[in-house]
């Protein structure tokens, strides 16, 4: 019985020298951290059309989306979706103007989102929240 206790008692030493010699190199080791790049704290652009749940008739799909001009801007990006089931991108755009057009694909909803960039410092800001339409044919 002595020897498994002693055993075990030089067990538990070894153990804490290999805990101890671990944290001490994660203390040595350089931290690497990824750079988090925050938004600018630019507002996103308020949405005017098409409204939300626009539903949509029109052939051809040539499609107006138009935001509010947002102070302090230099340019907006666009995205807009299709959705087939499962939500795909469709364009991803770069304006300086407060509108966009595209021809639309498909009788099937679609949604879209703008975000602003700041003039002041080139950065984007978040999105705006994403607004739904359907064409119907």
């Amino acid at each position: 019985m002595k020897r498994k206790t002693i055993l075990l008692f030089i067990s538990i030493i070894l153990m804490s020298f290999v805990f101890k010699a671990e944290a001490q190199t994660q203390k040595a080791a350089p931290q690497t951290q990824k750079a988090v790049v925050k938004p600018d704290p630019i507002s996103p652009p308020v949405l005017v059309a098409p409204i939300e749940g626009a539903k949509l008739e029109m052939v051809p799909r040539k499609t107006i989306f138009e935001w509010k001009h947002v102070e302090g801007a230099s340019k907006y990006e666009i995205e807009v979706e299709y959705s087939d089931g499962k939500w795909h991108l469709l364009k991803s755009a770069t304006t300086n103007l407060v509108s966009y057009t595209l021809d639309f694909v498909g009788a099937q909803p679609g949604r879209w989102r703008v975000r602003s960039f700041s003039k002041a410092t080139g950065k984007a800001g978040v999105y705006s929240a994403w607004r739904t339409f359907t064409y119907l044919k």
